[in-house]
C-alpha cells in the first residue's frame, strides 16, 4: 500500500522485515475483535463487554469528519448504556450546550431538530448522532429520573453558553439583582471572537464573576427554595466554567495556543469529574476528539496536558481511553466558516511507520484491539512499541492529510478500534 506521498506503509520496512510484519499481522489478526456496523453485530457486544469493566469510557475519534467514527460510538453508546448500566453521556461541547438536547432524551421536551441546530460543535450534527438521541429518549421512555441516561456536555470553549444560563436562572430567582448586573453580564453572553485578549478576563469581567459566588453562596437558601437543590448547583458550576472559558479565550486571543489548551482540557476533567457525581451516575462514557480523550505521556501538571491524562491522573484504571482510527479513505469537513457547507478530502493510505499503517494489513476490514490483550503476546507488544507514531486528520489543514504523533499508542490509549477504509460524515450544517 502506498501513501499520498508514494512512500510504503507496513509494520517493518527494513530489509528483512517481510516476515517480521506476517507474524505481527498474524499475532493482530488472532487477538482482534472483527465486528460489523449493525444493530446484531455480536462483535460490537464484545468491544462493549470489554469496554464495560471500566467505569469511565473515553470513545475519541481522529477525525471529526468520518461517517463510520458516528456510527461506532452510537451502537456502543447504546450496549454501554442498554447493557451495561451507563447512565451520564458526557459529550465534548460547553457545560449547558447539550441541554436541550438532554430535556428531549429525558422527557420528550423539544424539537430534537432546534437542539441540535443549537449546538456550537457542528461535527455532532449527523444522522448518526440523531439517532442515537433517538434512541437515548425511547430508552427513557417510562424509566423513573434516578435511572434514566442523561446528555451533558463537559467542555469550557464558548462561554457565552454558560452567562445565558445564568442569565436565565437570575431571571427566575433573583430578577432584582440580575437588574443590577445586566450590564456588565450581557456582554458575556455573545459568542466571543478571539481577536484581542485585553477584552477577555478584564478586571470588570473577574470582578463580576467573584460577585455571582458571592451572591450564591449567601443567597443559597432562597434560591433552592424557589428551585432546586440539584439547579443551584448547575449555576454554581456554570460560573465556575465560565470563568475557565474566559481564561481560554484570553490565551487563545493572544496566541497562547499550549496555555490555552492546558486550561480547557483541565476544565474538561473537571467538569466530568463533576457531572458524575452531580448526575449520581458512576458509569460514565465521554466521547470528544481523540486529541482530549487520549492520554500524555507525563503528569497532568505539564502545558497541555490532555483531558484524557487528567482523568486517568484522578481516576486510575477506572478510566479506558479508546481511539477510533482509521487507514484510508475520505474524511468531510467544513469548507466556510458558518460550517454550512462542507468539502470531502481523500487520504490515499495510511503514513508510514504508524500504528494505522500496521493495522491496515490485518485481515479485518473492521476490528477492535486491546491493548492490555496485546501485551500478553510479547512479539506484538514488542512490534507495537516500536510503532512509534499514530496518524491524525487536521480539520483545519486537511490538504495535509494526516500528521504523525510521536508517541507509542499503547501509552496514549488502552484499546482501539480500527476502519481500513472510511467514508465522509454528512452534516446537516450549524447555526
Amino acid at each position: 500500500m502506498e501513501t499520498t506521498d508514494g512512500s510504503t506503509t507496513g509494520a517493518n520496512t527494513t530489509d528483512g522485515g517481510a516476515t517480521e510484519t506476517n507474524d505481527l499481522v498474524k499475532a493482530i489478526d488472532s487477538q482482534a475483535v472483527p465486528f460489523e456496523l449493525r444493530s446484531s453485530s455480536s462483535g460490537l457486544d464484545d468491544i462493549a463487554t470489554r469496554l464495560a469493566e471500566t467505569p469511565i469510557v473515553g470513545i475519541g475519534e481522529s477525525s471529526h469528519g468520518v461517517k463510520e467514527f458516528k456510527a461506532i460510538p452510537r451502537q456502543l453508546v447504546q450496549r454501554l448504556v442498554g447493557d451495561h448500566g451507563y447512565r451520564l453521556v458526557a459529550i465534548e461541547g460547553t457545560l449547558g450546550d447539550f441541554a436541550p438536547v438532554n430535556a428531549y432524551v429525558t422527557g420528550g421536551e423539544g424539537d430534537l431538530d432546534a437542539a441540535l441546530s443549537s449546538l456550537e460543535f457542528y461535527f455532532w450534527q449527523t444522522d448518526e448522532i440523531r439517532r442515537l438521541f433517538q434512541w437515548l429518549r425511547e430508552f427513557n421512555d417510562g424509566r423513573p429520573s434516578a435511572d434514566q441516561a442523561v446528555v451533558r456536555g463537559y467542555d469550557a470553549q464558548f462561554y457565552h453558553i454558560n452567562a445565558r444560563a445564568i442569565r436565565s436562572y437570575l431571571d427566575s430567582v433573583d430578577p432584582e439583582y440580575l437588574a443590577e448586573i445586566e450590564d456588565s453580564l450581557e456582554p458575556l453572553t455573545t459568542r466571543f471572537q478571539a481577536t484581542d485578549p485585553s477584552a477577555v478576563a478584564t478586571d470588570s469581567q473577574v470582578a463580576l464573576i467573584e460577585d455571582l459566588e458571592e451572591r450564591l453562596r449567601t443567597h443559597e437558601s432562597r434560591y433552592v427554595e424557589q428551585r432546586s437543590e440539584t439547579e443551584f448547583r448547575l449555576m454554581q458550576r456554570h460560573v465556575w466554567t465560565l470563568e475557565r472559558g474566559l481564561r481560554f479565550v484570553e490565551k487563545l486571543a493572544a496566541e497562547e495556543y499550549t496555555q490555552g489548551k492546558t486550561i480547557r482540557d483541565a476544565a474538561m476533567a473537571d467538569n466530568v469529574a463533576w457531572l458524575r457525581e452531580w448526575t449520581g451516575s458512576e458509569r460514565a462514557i465521554v466521547m470528544g476528539n481523540a486529541n482530549h480523550t487520549m492520554r500524555n505521556v507525563g503528569d497532568a501538571s505539564e502545558n497541555g496536558a490532555r483531558m484524557g491524562q487528567h482523568l486517568t491522573e484522578r481516576f486510575g484504571s477506572d478510566y479506558y481511553s479508546l481511539g477510533l482510527l482509521f487507514g484510508s479513505g475520505s474524511f468531510a469537513v467544513p469548507a466556510n466558516h458558518e460550517r454550512t457547507e462542507f468539502e470531502t478530502f481523500d487520504l490515499g493510505g495510511p503514513v508510514a511507520e504508524t500504528l494505522e499503517a500496521t493495522l491496515a494489513e490485518a485481515s479485518h476490514p473492521q476490528f477492535f484491539l486491546d491493548f492490555e490483550d496485546v501485551r500478553e503476546r510479547d512479539s506484538i507488544d514488542r512490534s507495537v512499541a516500536n510503532t512509534s507514531k499514530m496518524q491524525v486528520t487536521a480539520p483545519k489543514a486537511p490538504q495535509k492529510g494526516a500528521m504523525g504523533i510521536p508517541v507509542p499508542p499503547y501509552e496514549l490509549m488502552d484499546g482501539v478500534v480500527f476502519v481500513r477504509e472510511v467514508s465522509p460524515a454528512a452534516f446537516s450544517g450549524s447555526a
